[in-house]
């Protein structure tokens, strides 16, 4: 058995379990971890498991683990949501900086439970990458920030956003090994204002719709930006229901001094006893037993 304090953040809908290993004394596999701790069933129900390591260069390292136990790329609202945790915790000032899957980021934490990410510019960028959807090829935009991301148009691939059976209608692309070796993230995009894009998002590694996509909203910015000549900086309405703001500067294909605002808000934090054979949490209390 083990007891682990933890505590559960969401930012834009995305949810996290945080847990704080900046002492390095978290001895257990993170797959099984994260498996255990993210079931909707037999833990705590959410999209990843992040985890804060100590870094001799940065203030901290972030480790990110998809709700299977697979190890995700980059997560961009993990990322803020880590941000408040760590100047919550004293990890670090309002302005962190930290390395997460390879890459050096920072953010700025403000009072409004807003945090801002700043993030590299993409390693990649294919605007037109044709896809087999069915029987037929769509051109697609592929943007890679530190994660892959498929970016598919309402009118093109698909005619109804909100209808549409994003699972069902994502899975061929996502396990798409061909084309997508490591799979991708697949994101849906309609156009609903100058400034203003509505986005779905199937994540890889959660294998279902979440309710918001951090690095899938960026994607989707870039994605608007080169279809409709969307300028910076573009609000993304994600499907639960909160507004994720993508700043850019672009040159041609280019983009750089890439941003990503939103709400990231600590839900609550508890002790759990959590059994290592069984991957799953056997009982949780909060200074004393509740349960």
């Amino acid at each position: 058995m083990l007891e682990l304090k933890i505590t559960k953040m969401q930012g834009a809908g995305n949810d996290f379990i945080v847990l704080d290993d900046c002492s390095g004394t978290l001895n257990i596999p993170l797959e099984s971890l994260a498996k255990g701790l993210c079931s909707r069933g037999f833990g705590l129900g959410t999209d990843g498991l992040l985890v804060l390591r100590k870094s001799e260069s940065v203030d901290f390292e972030m480790i990110y683990l998809n709700s299977d136990g697979s190890y995700g790329g980059m997560c961009g609202n993990g990322g803020r949501c880590v941000a408040r945790y760590a100047y919550l915790k004293g990890i670090s000032s309002r302005s962190p900086k930290f390395a997460a899957h390879g890459q050096i980021y920072t953010a700025e934490v403000f009072d409004s439970n807003k945090v801002r990410l700043h993030l590299p510019s993409p390693d990649k960028i294919i605007p037109e990458l044709p896809v087999p959807i069915g029987a037929r090829l769509e051109n697609t935009v592929y943007v890679y920030p530190n994660t892959d991301h498929t970016v598919l148009f309402k009118g093109e691939a698909f005619q109804d956003i909100e209808s549409i059976d994003i699972v069902s209608f994502a899975r061929g692309i996502r396990y798409n090994f061909e084309i997508f070796p490591q799979g991708t993230n697949v994101n849906l995009v309609e156009k609903i204002g100058d400034n203003k894009i509505r986005m779905r998002t199937y994540e890889r590694g959660v294998e279902n719709e979440t309710l918001a996509c951090g690095t899938g909203s960026v994607a989707c910015a870039i994605g608007a930006s080169l279809k409709y000549g969307m300028k910076s900086p573009i609000d993304v309405k994600t499907t639960g229901g909160e507004i994720l703001r993508v700043y850019f500067d672009r040159d041609g294909l280019s983009f750089s001094n890439i941003s990503l605002e939103g709400r990231a808000v600590v839900l609550f934090e508890t002790n759990v006893i959590y059994d290592q054979n069984l991957n799953v949490i056997v009982d949780r209390f909060d200074g004393r037993r509740t349960v």
